[in-house]
């Protein structure tokens, strides 16, 4: 059986396909079929949505700026591999993103990446006929993104979709695969960095469910070209370059809870088939650090809005001091930078700010080895913060980004506000894994 797989894109960022993905997962996974959830682009947030109303695995992210197209389709291929049916969360518009010469980080170019067709989550609110225009210029736009049909937003009721539905159905090769109407319950509160994460807020899985009622699902399944659609190849991908040999048992310490989640699954099932043991931990909540630890991984979150019950904990800080001693590998990223500087770990001082800071993809260059990368790579990453880190004169920069030098390294700790995709970087994760497993060997020979 080929799985049925489709990418839910919106007209523009406020169209509401978060909504409309959250509500066609929960109605599949109410089928009690086995729904696979991806994001595409960099976001962090939205698969935490994601994982709360399609449970059968946890949301992967596929970005084709900080993957290559066939690590995108390895990722891809590995999370389907149990799955009955794959749905895709585009990002912003259709056709937004990073665009220049021979690189497409849109959800367009993702669609034509992974062979799979489009539902265009169109906001129909205050609209009439003006509907089929913006699906008469979708259509025309780029005839290779197969758009297979439409889900109307917010609309006013059942009369207002049977007049929008027979218009484009009437006019274009496109289906309409259902409506979801303008109520309030199914609006998921924003904050600075997007929607608030789903750990935070208590959003009703029930009135997702409720609006599914307005979905054609068996459509969905089953229209072409989404039944059509080839299988990739489920190849090794990424998987096992550069990946060491050693069985030395090496544990790493993931700060992992409401304060620090942002994480791609995929590059921590690469850590665990490097060889490393993953240790969750929170910085919010436990008393110290797990016992036996080779390295630490911060990664990115939103420390500045639990900034007093981190600060209280006292324990937890003690507990990492006291490990910071021993000059074991600390990776922090973003929140995790940010933290490191409260403590005072890392010298400097962080300060909000009322807008984005650098926001976007990027690339950096390391100005001297580390245990991550080599003086002569350049690395992908994305930066996304409203916080601004003051640094001390003599800080000891990690890279150069645009030309300007960014980030801190002190021989054992790695930190920047850039979020690197580490799944597509396996040489990364090998060193990573080389310098932890030398720092085990070298406490056991104490």
């Amino acid at each position: 059986m080929i799985p049925s797989s489709f990418i839910i894109a919106g007209t523009d960022s406020g169209s509401g396909k978060t909504t409309v993905t959250l509500v066609v997962l929960a109605a599949l996974a109410k089928r009690g079929l086995k729904v696979q959830a991806f994001k595409a682009g960099p976001d962090y947030i939205d698969p935490t949505y994601h994982n709360g109303v399609a449970p059968h695995q946890r949301s992967r992210n596929l970005d084709t700026w900080l993957c290559t197209p066939e690590q995108v389709k390895h990722f891809y291929a590995r999370a389907m591999k149990d799955a009955e049916v794959g749905v895709v969360e585009g990002v912003m518009g259709l056709f937004d993103g990073k665009v220049e010469k021979n690189l497409d980080t849109s959800t367009a170019a993702l669609a034509k990446l992974l062979n799979l067709p489009v539902i265009l989550v169109i906001d129909a609110s205050r609209m009439a006929q003006s509907v089929g225009a913006i699906v008469h210029g979708f259509l025309e736009f780029d005839k290779k993104v197969k758009l297979a049909g439409v889900i109307l937003n917010r609309v006013g009721g059942e009369c207002h979709y049977q007049f929008l539905k027979e218009l484009i159905e009437s006019k274009f090769p496109v289906k309409c695969f259902g409506y979801l109407p303008a109520e309030k319950e199914l609006n998921i509160p924003e904050r600075h960095l997007g929607l608030v994460p789903a750990q935070e807020n208590q959003f009703s899985v029930e009135a997702l469910s409720l609006a599914g009622k307005h979905l054609d699902l068996d459509a969905m399944l089953t229209h072409p070209p989404a039944s059509q659609c080839a299988p990739l190849s489920r190849g090794r991908g990424t998987r096992g370059a550069g990946r060491t040999k050693s069985t030395e048992c090496v544990r790493l310490g993931i700060a992992r809870d409401a304060a620090f989640h942002f994480y791609y699954d995929d590059a921590l099932e690469e850590f665990s088939q490097a060889g490393f043991k993953i240790v969750p931990f929170s910085p919010l909540n436990a008393a110290q650090i797990p016992v036996d630890l080779d390295a630490l991984y911060f990664g990115g979150g939103f420390p500045e809005m639990f900034d007093k019950q981190l600060m209280a904990n006292t324990l937890m800080i003690q507990s990492l001091r006291r490990w910071m001693q021993d000059k074991k590998p600390v990776l922090a990223e973003c929140g995790g930078l940010m933290y490191l500087v409260n403590l005072g770990i890392i010298p400097g001082k962080i300060r909000m700010t009322g807008r984005l800071q650098n926001f976007g993809y990027k690339e950096m260059q390391p100005l001297e080895n580390n245990f991550l990368f080599t003086s002569e790579e350049k690395i992908r990453v994305h930066e996304f913060h409203y916080s601004v880190w003051d640094r001390e004169s003599d800080t000891h920069f990690a890279f150069s980004v645009d030309g300007v030098k960014q980030g801190f390294w002190n021989g054992h700790i790695l930190a920047s506000y850039y979020h690197c995709h580490l799944g597509a970087c396996p040489n990364a994760i090998r060193r990573f894994y080389e310098i932890s497993a030398h720092q085990n060997l070298h406490e056991n020979r104490r």
